[in-house]
């Protein structure tokens, strides 16, 4: 009979993690998070609250990011390599109205499915 591959005697012998104490389980906390209807990322409830590298909290995601009337509609830079950008500077939708006519299609798009799934009423909109 043939020697036993080196790879086949690790796998007899391989050890699997132990299951996780049911009172660890206990103790973990519940992360909800909601996906971007126009994005598609995942948006967290809360977010840490840093002072450098220390995490001292938590606050909302929303009530974390400032509300801004007159920020504008987006950016444009060159990637100037090694992690530099170049020329940053801040666009209106006239200067990219591809970008900007594709971004009004799919967040009407997300208004009309909230709607259609009764998520929000049309006058709220």
């Amino acid at each position: 009979m043939p020697r036993k591959r080196r790879s086949e005697k690790l796998a007899e012998v391989a050890v699997r993690p132990a299951p996780v104490p049911t009172e660890a389980l206990a103790v973990a906390e519940k992360i909800l998070s909601a996906l971007c209807p126009v994005c598609g990322r995942t948006i967290p409830e809360n977010r840490a609250l840093r002072i450098g590298y220390v995490t001292v909290g938590k606050v909302g995601y929303f009530e974390s990011i400032d509300w801004d009337p007159d920020k504008p509609f987006g950016v444009s830079f060159r990637a100037g390599g090694r992690n530099a950008f170049k020329d940053w500077e801040h666009i209106g939708p006239e200067e990219a109205p591809e970008l900007f006519e594709a971004l009004k299609a799919r967040f009407i798009q997300a208004l009309k499915e909230w709607v259609a799934k009764g998520w929000i009423k049309e006058d709220e909109i």
